[in-house]
């Protein structure tokens, strides 16, 4: 009879072979998720640990990849756009859909971190490309997606006659205001593609712009939450740029020092002028 069962079940598997060859195993790493109802499954995953708390997690399969970065690795809910940490994105031949303050809708639940693997789940709705073509992304799912320790291949050395380091500033003017940070930061976040968030804050409000890398000196537009984008508001509630502009005086990345001036409007309606900043990062 356990023949009988076990012949069955492989005649099965032969007539209708997409079902029993697409489904995975309990036990594997994945990364999935649906696109206008139909399932992307990624080949290759993986989840990055940066040195200053960020995890950013990964997924490709064919010329179609998924990413996201969140603030933190703990077991938890992250919404998307939160403290211009937490993004998204999503790439195909057609080109890549980000996130943005303000209009995507999204977020990412950890449920597992165990054994150097992290579980979880996630959705993303209204990625938008530069044409402002829009994708969802439902029902997605990670599991035991392996954690890697992220080292910079360089070193920064921070010496004493760096005054790009030593005298940080970031100031701006909000509705003619002075806005005054009592804390403020540069870091690099991301793996691929990665940027430069500069951020700062005081007890009721914070502000901050994100710009690549490897940005040259030059002007260039605040587009909503893409590669060169900026947000201010209240503490928690922070609006993303709907119109400006962020022009940068000089980079250099051997010391990775940066100086530049920006002005923008948020949707919520500020106005910010006047904006300065002289940053190592």
């Amino acid at each position: 009879m356990n023949k009988i069962i076990t012949l069955s079940f492989a005649l099965c598997c032969l007539i209708f072979s997409a079902s029993c060859t697409t489904d995975i195993e309990v036990n594997s790493p994945a990364l999935q998720a649906t696109k206008s109802g139909e399932l992307i499954r990624t080949f290759s995953k993986k989840a990055i640990v940066y040195d200053n708390g960020t995890l950013e997690i990964q997924g490709i399969v064919g010329d179609e990849a998924i990413n996201f970065t969140i603030a933190e690795m703990n077991t938890g809910k992250y919404k998307i756009g939160d403290n211009n940490i937490n993004i998204a994105s999503y790439k195909n031949s057609i080109g890549k859909f980000i996130s943005e303050n303000d209009i995507t809708d999204g977020e990412v639940v950890i449920t597992s971190i165990s054994n150097n693997e992290v579980s979880g789940e996630f959705y993303f709705r209204n990625l938008k490309d530069i044409n402002g073509n829009r994708v969802d992304l439902m029902n997605g799912w990670f599991y035991r997606v392996p954690l890697e320790n992220y080292s910079p291949e360089i070193t920064i050395n921070v010496e004493e006659d760096n005054p790009c380091l030593l005298n940080a500033s970031f100031t701006a003017l909000v509705d003619g205001e002075t806005l005054i940070t009592d804390d403020h930061n540069a870091r690099i976040i991301g793996a691929e593609n990665a940027s430069v968030i500069i951020e700062g804050l005081n007890e009721n409000e914070e502000i901050a712009i994100v710009f690549p890398i490897d940005v040259q000196p030059g002007t260039y537009s605040f587009v909503g939450n893409g590669e060169f984008s900026a947000t201010y508001g209240p503490l928690g509630s922070k609006s993303s740029a709907l119109s400006g502009t962020l022009t940068i005086t000089q980079h250099n990345q051997e010391d990775k020092c940066i100086t530049g001036t920006f002005e923008f409007t948020t949707r919520s309606g500020y106005t910010i002028t006047e904006g300065n900043f002289d940053f190592g990062y």
